[in-house]
């Protein structure tokens, strides 16, 4: 499955959060492509199964400047059926928490792109054990969600990866019912 991850951070948050987003989909098995969104042209996300955005929130709850341009880009193209799933840092004790997210998943509704309905907003001053493990999570769910595989046998080659002994055999047992798909 090709995976993009594009996003935009000032702080270092949002990049922090790719970062373990990708690592998370490598580990299943993913082929990952990450770049930041001002160097992107949106054209490219329909050359992906699933695409990862990420955003910071810019001054009480705007796009950041970064992300303009690519903002503009997404009425000039036809993205029926892309798949996207929304993530970004900020601070959630504001009125608007990561309003910028809700932005761009409101244009990217329009504009006729698969937006995960769950969007994973992580307060800027959460633990880092904390933030890894709901980035691994949420793009576990949308994994699943995006994939064309059947959710179970995600859950289970999930459950042996996750305990060391099985982990080699669920390596392999991915790999043979990704060459024999169940109809």
């Amino acid at each position: 499955m090709k995976v993009f991850i594009g996003y935009v951070s000032l702080s270092g948050n949002t990049e922090k959060m790719a970062v373990n987003i990708k690592n998370r989909m490598l580990a299943v098995g993913c082929d990952v492509y990450m770049e930041r969104l001002d160097t992107v042209e949106v054209e490219t996300l329909k050359e992906f199964d699933l695409s990862f955005i990420g955003l910071y929130t810019w001054n009480q709850g705007g796009l950041p400047y970064e992300a303009n341009e690519f903002y503009e880009e997404l009425d000039q193209a036809n993205f029926h059926g892309v798949k996207v799933a929304l993530f970004g840092a900020g601070d959630l004790s504001q009125p608007k928490p990561c309003g910028a997210i809700n932005i761009l998943s409101n244009k990217m509704k329009q504009c006729g792109f698969a937006v995960y309905d769950r969007v994973l907003k992580i307060d800027q001053g959460a633990p880092a054990h904390d933030r890894v493990r709901q980035c691994e999570d949420f793009a576990d769910r949308a994994l699943s969600w995006g994939s064309k595989r059947k959710k179970w046998r995600y859950l289970v080659w999930n459950r042996m990866q996750n305990n060391h002994k099985y982990r080699k055999t669920a390596y392999l047992l991915r790999r043979v019912m990704d060459d024999y798909p169940i109809k």
